[in-house]
């Protein structure tokens, strides 16, 4: 009698916190009663870009590099302006 062999997955154990090493606003867009922050979060082996509406974090995305997250960003940037955002000239 032949056994099935059983896969077994093997997953890495999962963070338990993530160490950021720097962070940095892209952009800042203010419009319809509403401020949209766009951050570049440096971490050890990604970069990630949070998307925060009034205080609130909306969207996280993760890349590889660091010009992929910006390029996004200027994308992002562009088609909220497209609806009505206008950038916010205090942002460094």
């Amino acid at each position: 009698m032949l056994t099935k062999s059983r896969l077994t997955e093997v997953r890495p154990p999962a963070r338990t916190h993530i160490d950021e090493e720097a962070r940095q606003t892209l952009t800042m867009l203010h419009g319809c009663a509403q401020t949209v922050n766009v951050v570049l979060v440096a971490l050890t082996d990604a970069v990630e870009l949070e998307v925060w509406a009034d205080g609130t974090l909306r969207r996280r995305s993760r890349f590889l590099r660091d010009t992929a997250a910006r390029k996004y960003s200027d994308r992002l940037a562009s088609r909220l302006e497209r609806r009505g955002y206008h950038r916010r000239d205090d942002v460094k």
